[in-house]
C-alpha cells in the first residue's frame, strides 16, 4: 500500500465535497463507496486514512491504493488485482470439471472472479478435501498462475489423483435387536472382501446416505428413540486402507396405542381415518407414517389445499414402550390457479403442451388434475422430462401459479442409413420423420426402406387434435415389396399397395376408440421354391386354378380388398417409452373383405411398476388370432402370425417358430400367444433414463395352425440380458438369451438386434 500526501494541504482536516475514484476497469465505482467508511459532506483528517485504506485493500479488489486530495475532493487511486480468465485441469479422470469449478466456487477463485494469490493455497485445500471426500487420499494438487495481459491470469491446476483407498472393515456397535450382518446387507459401501464386486471405495456422501438408510431401517420397525451416536473413518498408515466404526443407540421398539385425526377438517374426519393403513397394537413405523400423511395430503388437494400440513404429534409411554399418535390436519387456504406458464419448450409451440393440461387458469386446484397434466405431457414421445412446481401468488393468500419446466428430445430426424440387421440382412435407409413437425404436436413420416426382405416406401400423417376435443386423424400410404423367404418363412413374393384413413376418439382420461377404414392390394407371386401350402391357398381362393392345375403354370394372383378395423383401448400408464407405472390393454378387430373375406383379433396388455427409484418391472403379452370366413378358404399366407426373434421371444430366429410348410420352412399360424416379463434398470454411463435401459428378461410364446392346437407345453422359453436404446436413428435393442426348451429342429440365437424395436 501506498499512501501519498504530497500534495495534502497544510491543514490537518477538510470537510469532502466530492469523491474521485481513478483506475477502475472490473469494479464498479458504486461496489468501491460501499466499502468506503467516509462520505461527501463528512469530515477527514490524516487520522482517519489508514483506516479507510485498510477498508478498502480488505476487499482483496486491489494490489494498489493511494489517497490524493485536490481541494477539498478525495481522489483515490487504484490498481486492480487481474481477473481470472482461465482455469485449466489436468489429470482428473474421476472427477469432471464442472465438480472441481463448484469447489473453487466456494473460496472465490472460480472462472470470472478476482484473482487473489494469497487464496491459491486454500484453493489446493479445498479440491484435495473434494478427492478426500471420495476415499483418494493419496491425491496431490497443485495450482500455478500466469498471466495473460495485464488485467487477467489463467490457473493451471495439476492434479495426481491417486488410487483410492478401499474399506477394509465396516463395524457397528451397539445394536443389541439386530444382527450386525442384516444391516450391513441395507449399506451401499461394503468391505473389500464383501463377494466378487464389492462397492468398497469410500466416499463421504455414500455414507452420509448409508446411515440415513440406517435411520430409516430403524424407525420403520419401531425404535423410534435411535441415534447414531458417533462415526469413526480411520486410515491406514499406507492410506490405503478404511475402517468405519459407527456406534448406535437402538433404544426399545415401541407398538402403536391409539392412532386419532385432529384439526380443522374441512375433509371429514371418517374419511381421512379411512386413509391410515395402520391400527393399534402394530409396531411404529415411520415409512408407513409417511404414506398416510402424503395420502391425507393428496386428499386434501383434491379439495384444494395445494399446501395443506399434515402434523404428527406423538406422545411416547415409555414404561409400556407404546406411542400414541395425532394426525393434525393443518390445511391452510383453498387455492386457485392463477397462471400456467412453460419455460424449456423451445420449439414446441405453447398451445400444443396446454391442450394436454386438466388443471386449467382460473379454476380451484385439483391435485388429481395436476398430476394427470403431468402424465400426460409425459406420455408426448418429443418431451424427455417434465416439472412442476406450484408458485404462490404474492400478495395474496389463495392463488398459486403452476411453472412447468420442460426438457424436449430430439423428436425428428432426416434419415440417411447403411446398416445390417439379423432378420433382414443389408440396410438402406432413407427418410424424414418428426412427431412434432414446426412445434404442432403432429406427426409426419417419409420412409424408403430397401433389405434382402424387402422394399418399403410409406408415408404417414397424424394429427392427434383434429378437433378441439381430442379427436385424432391421421393419413396412411405404404408400398411394400416383399420376398418372404428372407423373413425366415414360406418362399413367395408379395406386393402391397395399402391407403387408410385412421381416427382416434377418446372415450374417457383413459379409454380411446380407434377407427380405421382402407383399401389394400396384394399381387402374390410364386416362386420355383414355393411350397405345396402356398400353391393350395392360390388354388382355394381362386376361380382360375383348381386342384388339377399343374403348379409350373400357377404364376400367383392377386387379391384387392376393403378393410375396417375397430380398437378398444385402455392406457393409465405414465409415458410411453419406458413406463414406470400404470397398464395398456388394447383390443383390436380388423376385417377384410373382397376377393379375400378375412379377420385378425388381436389383444395386447402391458403393464409396467416400480420396484425401486431405479428398478422397474414390465411385463407384456400379445394374444392373436385370425381366420377366414364366407367362401375363402383359411386366413392369408401373408397374415398370418410369426413369432421368433427379438420382438417377440427372443433366442430363437427371426420368425422361425410354429406350424412349418412343406419344404420345412416356418408357414406362420392362425393363433399367436407371446408374453414377456423383464426387470428394467437404467446405466447413467451409457445413457441417461430416458432414453438407455438395460434389462433381465423371460420370454414365452409360440405361433400354433389354430386355437385347437395349442399346447402350453409347445410354448418356446428363453432368459436372457437386454440392451434397449433410443438412439437419434431410432429405437435399437440388442438381446443376449439363452433357449431353455429348444426342441430338434428350432433355429436358435443368443445374440440378436434389431433397429426400429418396439419399447
Amino acid at each position: 500500500m501506498l499512501l501519498s500526501l504530497s500534495s495534502w494541504v497544510r491543514a490537518e482536516s477538510f470537510v469532502v465535497e466530492n469523491i474521485e475514484v481513478i483506475g477502475i476497469k472490473k469494479i464498479t465505482i458504486g461496489t468501491v463507496f460501499s466499502y468506503l467508511p467516509v462520505n461527501v459532506g463528512e469530515s477527514l483528517d490524516l487520522d482517519r486514512t489508514p483506516e479507510l485504506i485498510r477498508e478498502l485493500y480488505s476487499t482483496g479488489f486491489f494490489d494498489d491504493i493511494e489517497l490524493l486530495r485536490r481541494d477539498n475532493i478525495l481522489v483515490i487511486k487504484v490498481i486492480e488485482r487481474p481477473s481470472i480468465a482461465e482455469v485449466n485441469f489436468d489429470g482428473n479422470d474421476d472427477i469432471e470439471d464442472e465438480a472441481l469449478e463448484q469447489a473453487l466456487d466456494g473460496v472465490g477463485m472460480s472462472k470470472g472472479r478476482i484473482f487473489n494469490e494469497n487464496k491459491l493455497e486454500k484453493l489446493e485445500l479445498e479440491l484435495q478435501q473434494v478427492y478426500y471426500s471420495l476415499g483418494k487420499y493419496a491425491a496431490r494438487i497443485e495450482a500455478e498462475w500466469r498471466p495473460l495481459d495485464e488485467d487477467r491470469v489463467a490457473i493451471d491446476i495439476t492434479i495426481s489423483e491417486g488410487i483410492s483407498a478401499t474399506i477394509k472393515s465396516i463395524n457397528i456397535t451397539g445394536n443389541e435387536n439386530v444382527d450386525e450382518d442384516d444391516l450391513l446387507e441395507i449399506f451401499q459401501l461394503e468391505p473389500s472382501s464383501e463377494g466378487w464386486f464389492p462397492d468398497d471405495e469410500y466416499s463421504s456422501s455414500k455414507l452420509t446416505a448409508d446411515l440415513e438408510t440406517l435411520k430409516s431401517y430403524y424407525l420403520d420397525r419401531g425404535f423410534i428413540q435411535f441415534e447414531v451416536n458417533s462415526q469413526q473413518v480411520t486410515i491406514s498408515p499406507d492410506r490405503k486402507d478404511i475402517s468405519i466404526t459407527i456406534n448406535i443407540f437402538e433404544g426399545e421398539q415401541f407398538v402403536l396405542s391409539n392412532v386419532e385425526v385432529a384439526g380443522e377438517m374441512v375433509v371429514s374426519a371418517d374419511e381421512l381415518r379411512a386413509l391410515i393403513t395402520f391400527r393399534d397394537g402394530e409396531i411404529f413405523s415411520r415409512k408407513e407414517i409417511n404414506k398416510v400423511i402424503s395420502a391425507m395430503k393428496k386428499r386434501l388437494g383434491e379439495e384444494g389445499y395445494a399446501f395443506a400440513e399434515i402434523r404428527v404429534l406423538n406422545e411416547l409411554n415409555e414404561e409400556e414402550n407404546t406411542v400414541s399418535l395425532r394426525f393434525l390436519v393443518v390445511p391452510g387456504k383453498k387455492m386457485y390457479v392463477r397462471y400456467i406458464e412453460f419455460s424449456g419448450n423451445e420449439k414446441t409451440k405453447d398451445t400444443v403442451l396446454r391442450r394436454e393440461m386438466r388443471q386449467l387458469e382460473s379454476a380451484m386446484y385439483q391435485r388429481s388434475k395436476v398430476d394427470r397434466s403431468r402424465v400426460r405431457l409425459q406420455r408426448l414421445n418429443y418431451l424427455a422430462s417434465v416439472d412442476v412446481k406450484l408458485i404462490r401468488v404474492p400478495d395474496t393468500d389463495d392463488q398459486v401459479d403452476i411453472n412447468i419446466n420442460v426438457s424436449e428430445r430430439f423428436s425428428g430426424n432426416m434419415q440417411i442409413g447403411i446398416g445390417y440387421s439379423q432378420s433382414q440382412g443389408a440396410l438402406l435407409n432413407l427418410g424424414f420423420s418428426h412427431e412434432n413437425i414446426f412445434g404442432s404436436g403432429n406427426a409426419v413420416d417419409l420412409t424408403f426402406d430397401n433389405s434382402s426382405a424387402s422394399q418399403r416406401y410409406a408415408f404417414k400423417y397424424k394429427n392427434p387434435y383434429y378437433t378441439p376435443d381430442g379427436v385424432s386423424r391421421g393419413f396412411n400410404f405404404s408400398v411394400t415389396e416383399t420376398d418372404a423367404s428372407e423373413n425366415n418363412t414360406s418362399n413367395y413374393l408379395i406386393d402391397r399397395i395399402s391407403f387408410s384413413i385412421d381416427y382416434g376418439i377418446p372415450l374417457s382420461e383413459f379409454n380411446t376408440l380407434s377407427l380405421d377404414l382402407g383399401v389394400l392390394r396384394n399381387d402374390l407371386e410364386t416362386t420355383s421354391g414355393s411350397s405345396d401350402e402356398v400353391f393350395d391357398f392360390i388354388i382355394d381362393n381362386s376361380d382360375e386354378y383348381d386342384e388339377s392345375t399343374p403348379h409350373s403354370e400357377i404364376d400367383g394372383d392377386r387379391y384387392d380388398t376393403l378393410f375396417g378395423a375397430v380398437s378398444l383401448s385402455k392406457d393409465t400408464r405414465n409415458r410411453r417409452i419406458f413406463a414406470e407405472s400404470g397398464h395398456l390393454n388394447r383390443v383390436n378387430l380388423e376385417l377384410h373383405t373382397g376377393d379375400l373375406d378375412y379377420y385378425k383379433v388381436r389383444y395386447l396388455h402391458q403393464t409396467a411398476y416400480s420396484l425401486s427409484r431405479i428398478f422397474t418391472f414390465a411385463f407384456r403379452s400379445r394374444l392373436g388370432y385370425g381366420d377366414s370366413y364366407g367362401e375363402s378358404v383359411d386366413l392369408p399366407i401373408f397374415e398370418k402370425f410369426t413369432a421368433g426373434g427379438v420382438r417377440s421371444v427372443r433366442g430363437y430366429d427371426f420368425n422361425s417358430l410354429g406350424p412349418l410348410d412343406s419344404n420345412g420352412d416356418a408357414l406362420g399360424g392362425n393363433f399367436q400367444v407371446i408374453t414377456t416379463t423383464e426387470i428394467l434398470f437404467p446405466i447413467e454411463a451409457l445413457g441417461s433414463s430416458e432414453t438407455f435401459r438395460l434389462g433381465v428378461y423371460f420370454d414365452a410364446g409360440n405361433v400354433f395352425a389354430d386355437v385347437d392346437s395349442y399346447e402350453s407345453d409347445e410354448l418356446r422359453q428363453s432368459v436372457g440380458l437386454s440392451a434397449k436404446w433410443l438412439s437419434f436413428i431410432g429405437p435399437i435393442e440388442f438381446s443376449y438369451a439363452i433357449p431353455l426348451n429348444d426342441q430338434p429342429g428350432d433355429d436358435t440365437q443368443n445374440f440378436q438386434f434389431s433397429l426400429g424395436a418396439r419399447f
